[in-house]
């Protein structure tokens, strides 16, 4: 069942007046009506996305009950959890009440002056019904490990927050951080420990975290910013406590496709070609004639294949990434951040006697490492686990700290390496 409403009137000309002021989300520039005029019921249905997606009615008990039979039907065939697409969307205000006007220069953050269509307060409630139908799913097949409820939540930071829901009325397991998402421009050392705190101050007590890297919507570092740059994300989107989300073809430092043709159809898609699996035709991908989006041109160079073989390829750069999560400093170790200058930021995860140390340069200039100043509870010996291909140091070196103060070490622009005590 969809949101039927009766037009609020007619103009001069016979025209239905929509119910409410309320925009779609893919024309709110224009702001585009949410609602759409069908002749057959003569009334208007609300679609807050494309005209061909109406919303369900998530007040009515039978449309609860059957998501919640999709959702039984895909955990009986074995699926290990959810992610839910904008929530922020899943209910409205019952009585239709206008937004106020938004700010459009504020672009899609306009949608926080929704009051009525955005983040509304009842969304919390289905949340927490579906939660429930988990826990009781969950129990009644003997399963150890809670079936997870991932979140496409957007907002501000402490809105976010609210999805996690509250001891007694739980929400969704995981809301997503989209914080990388929004981040625009490079920061320096003091700016970039800020913005991720920004996450982390708010995070509640004993509640797991996400870190995101790259989605269909905003496409991936190495084309937003470099390739170089890409290194330090996956390093810290890795190596932070909590759950790491890397959207495919991060991890080949793959870049946009600006080959697909721009037009009402595919302009959300160019984030989207196809992932490179090797250097033959649609790069692996398919056996078909063509893709339906074109696969990027350098593909025959950048794909799993072809860095496979190359031990300072960012695949075996991420393997290494991968690897180091399995630790016991990375999945429960405390994190402390280390500001070393105005562009070298640092950060230890420390479990017991073992100790894990990211250092970035997050400047366009080699370098010193200036470390023991700031850091100087490490041991003096440390080796390199992972760096990135810029960085000047390959996997298994050796570093005496102590002999080098102060630094002759030095890190070369938008590189990183991590180095282990043990």
């Amino acid at each position: 069942m969809y949101i039927w409403v009766d037009p609020k009137g007619y103009d001069q000309n016979g025209i239905p007046i929509p119910p409410s002021n309320w925009y779609n989300v893919f024309n709110l520039e224009k702001l585009g009506s949410a609602w759409q005029w069908n002749d057959k019921r003569q009334q208007f249905y609300l679609h807050q996305f494309t005209v061909g997606q109406p919303d369900l009615n998530l007040r009515n008990n039978a449309v609860k009950e059957e998501v919640k039979g999709i959702m039984k039907f895909w955990l009986e065939k074995g699926v290990a959890g959810f992610r839910i697409d904008a929530p922020m969307f899943f209910m409205e205000d019952e009585l239709l009440q206008d937004n106020p006007l938004p700010d459009l220069g504020m672009g899609l953050w306009a949608l926080l002056a929704c009051n009525y269509t955005f983040n509304h307060p009842d969304t919390f409630t289905f949340l927490n019904e579906l939660n429930v139908f988990l826990k009781e799913y969950d129990r009644k097949s003997g399963k150890k490990i809670q079936t997870p409820l991932i979140g496409e939540t957007i907002g501000t930071v402490p809105m976010v927050m609210k999805y996690f829901g509250t001891r007694r009325f739980p929400a969704i397991h995981l809301p997503l951080n989209f914080l990388m998402r929004w981040m625009g421009t490079y920061l320096n050392a003091r700016e970039l420990h800020d913005y991720l705190h920004t996450w982390l101050d708010e995070l509640p007590k004993n509640k797991p975290s996400s870190w995101m890297l790259g989605d269909h919507d905003e496409g991936r570092y190495a084309h937003r910013f470099s390739a170089e740059y890409n290194y330090i994300m996956l390093a810290l989107v890795t190596m932070l406590p909590g759950t790491c989300l890397v959207y495919y073809g991060v991890e080949l430092n793959m870049n946009q496709n600006n080959l697909v043709r721009i037009n009402d159809v595919l302009n959300r898609f160019v984030h989207r070609t196809p992932m490179h699996w090797d250097d033959s035709r649609n790069a692996g991908f398919s056996t078909g004639e063509k893709t339906w989006l074109p696969v990027n041109p350098n593909y025959w160079s950048i794909n799993v294949q072809n860095q496979r073989t190359n031990e300072n390829s960012s695949l075996n750069y991420f393997k290494d990434l991968m690897a180091l999560r399995k630790t016991n400093a990375i999945k429960h170790g405390d994190l402390k951040f280390h500001i070393m200058s105005d562009w070298v930021l640092a950060f230890t995860r420390t479990y017991k006697k073992s100790s894990y140390i990211v250092i970035m340069n997050l400047g366009t200039d080699t370098l010193p490492i200036d470390w023991l100043a700031e850091i100087n509870h490490l041991p003096g010996n440390l080796t390199v686990v992972a760096s990135s291909s810029n960085s000047a140091y390959k996997k298994g070196f050796k570093m005496n700290i102590t002999k080098s103060y102060p630094s002759s070490l030095f890190l070369r622009p938008n590189s990183v390496i991590i180095l282990s005590s043990v």
